[in-house]
């Protein structure tokens, strides 16, 4: 498989958005699920989720969220720990994980994932800031061998992103390019 999207295509595992635990059906056809809901509602939505054989992906939230999220719940993927509004210190980005966070979740085998059909929205300021969490999330899990993966979660097939432009956008982050063919690989 080559991509991860929110639409069924060739070549492409499909996720459904889930926000609640009734968006579930016992007929989907769907090879996982994107949870974007509460913690407490994240939960109940995995307990439903028990004993399926769906790779389930959670998009992240603060630090404590993340934390608590990757000790906790089974998932596979991890979503964007990068995505919510921090305070930057001098030398270091708050960027949703450290390297405590990085070593748990090599052990559990959890997988970061990076959303660019996401990026791709944001306008220039914002883009940066995004980025420069990324470049730090890269760096946080090249040290503690945690996985990062590099999806484009697009609605329609106009907007995904083919397997090479994911590749140079991780080179460009500053992944080898062994981690950036790794990254786009699923």
């Amino acid at each position: 498989m080559k991509d991860i999207n929110l639409f069924k295509t060739s070549n492409s595992f499909y996720f459904k958005k889930v926000r609640t635990k009734d968006d579930i059906s016992e007929d989907d056809s769907c090879d996982g699920f994107l949870i974007h809901a509460s913690e407490d509602e994240a939960r109940r939505i995995i307990q439903k989720l028990k004993g399926s054989n769906k790779f389930i992906a959670l998009v992240g939230g603060d630090d404590k969220f993340n934390r608590r999220a990757i000790e906790t719940l089974k998932i596979n993927y991890l979503v964007s720990p990068e995505k919510c509004c921090r305070r930057n210190t001098l030398k270091q980005r708050d960027s949703g994980i450290n390297h405590v966070v990085a070593k748990e979740m090599e052990k559990r085998n959890i997988t970061i994932l990076i959303n660019m059909s996401e990026i791709m929205k944001l306008d220039e300021f914002e883009m940066a800031r995004r980025l420069e969490r990324i470049i730090q999330n890269i760096k946080i899990c090249r040290k503690a061998n945690c996985e990062i993966k590099i999806a484009s979660l697009a609605m329609t097939k106009k907007k995904t992103i083919n397997e090479r432009g994911r590749k140079s956008f991780g080179i460009s982050l500053g992944m080898s390019s062994s981690q950036s063919a790794k990254a786009t690989k699923f």
